[in-house]
């Protein structure tokens, strides 16, 4: 990291909402540019932990959530599961406690679905959106609706296996590779750090073992095509060259529903955000945000 960004450590955030307490990093505290960050899938906060200060440097304040059950946040009750749409209700409460201070949704891959999906039922809340490699959810046939709840109640009745136990922060980087979407050990290590806990002898995850499950319902294609339509607030898409959406023929078909979009393809993988060229990542975003009348860059 340069000396420019040297000068933004990350500050820890809680929030208290309605009903459990959210987690977070905030970088460049002050700055006129207010963005909200949402994570992927198993990952935390700190998978913006170097984009965030970057961005801070060129004028931006970025608030980072852990989503819940991740991270620090906290974990639903018990007998509850996690739906990805419930998401959008923690997304509203947030804004509710930062009294929508923050116009722009960042999101990466699963955190860029939820943005996306928020901003067709909610885009009044928001000014503009910046998605990661992530251009909608995972859908299903219909025909296919029996066996998707199917699977899911099967998981749902299983008794869940007792979390892994790992020899140390290393070791767990090193699985955490392996994962889903892919990473280097550089950046698994920040991404650890934030979600292990020491556990008799060793390590194992925070992060709460009921986000494995496989979801009770998926939206077919009918209905992700309807909510991007919906989406009518001018969003930057950023994709990796070697990510899910690698050239502009994969992307092609959901980006015209997106009324309002504009996409540019950096240097990465899916992680753009931890493994890819971050310069051109932090360019790509603040040459947008000048170019839509923010004071910064």
């Amino acid at each position: 990291m340069s000396d420019q960004t040297d000068r933004f450590q990350a500050q820890p955030v809680t929030l208290r909402l309605r009903h459990s307490h959210a987690a977070g990093l905030r970088w460049g505290a002050g700055n006129p540019v207010k963005v909200l960050a949402l994570h992927g899938w198993l990952d935390n906060a700190a998978a913006f932990a170097q984009l965030g200060p970057r961005l801070a440097a060129q004028g931006a304040e970025v608030l980072a959530l852990d989503l819940p059950g991740h991270g620090l946040s906290d974990h639903k009750p018990a007998g509850e599961i996690y739906h990805m749409l419930d998401n959008l209700l923690w997304i509203d409460q947030v804004l509710d406690v930062l009294a929508e201070d923050y116009p722009i949704l960042m999101g990466h891959s699963l955190g860029g679905v939820l943005s996306l999906l928020y901003a067709s039922a909610a885009s009044e809340r928001l000014r503009h959106l910046v998605i990661l490699d992530a251009l909608g959810p995972f859908t299903s046939k219909d025909a296919d609706m029996s066996a998707v709840l199917t699977k899911g109640l099967h998981k749902a009745r299983q008794q869940s296996a007792p979390k892994r136990l790992y020899a140390s922060l290393d070791e767990a980087a090193e699985d955490r590779t392996k994962g889903f979407g892919g990473l280097s050990r550089e950046s698994a290590l920040h991404l650890v750090a934030r979600n292990m806990e020491p556990h008799e002898g060793g390590w194992r995850w925070r992060s709460d073992a009921r986000l494995r499950w496989p979801s009770l319902s998926r939206m077919n294609e009918a209905q992700v095509e309807a909510c991007l339509r919906a989406v009518n607030i001018p969003s930057l898409l950023v994709f990796g060259d070697q990510g899910f959406f690698p050239d502009e023929a994969s992307r092609a078909g959901r980006m015209a529903h997106l009324s309002q979009a504009t996409q540019v393809t950096v240097p990465g993988p899916h992680h753009l955000h931890m493994d890819g060229d971050l310069s051109a990542l932090t360019q790509a975003i603040t040459h947008y945000f000048k170019n839509e009348g923010y004071p910064c860059c």
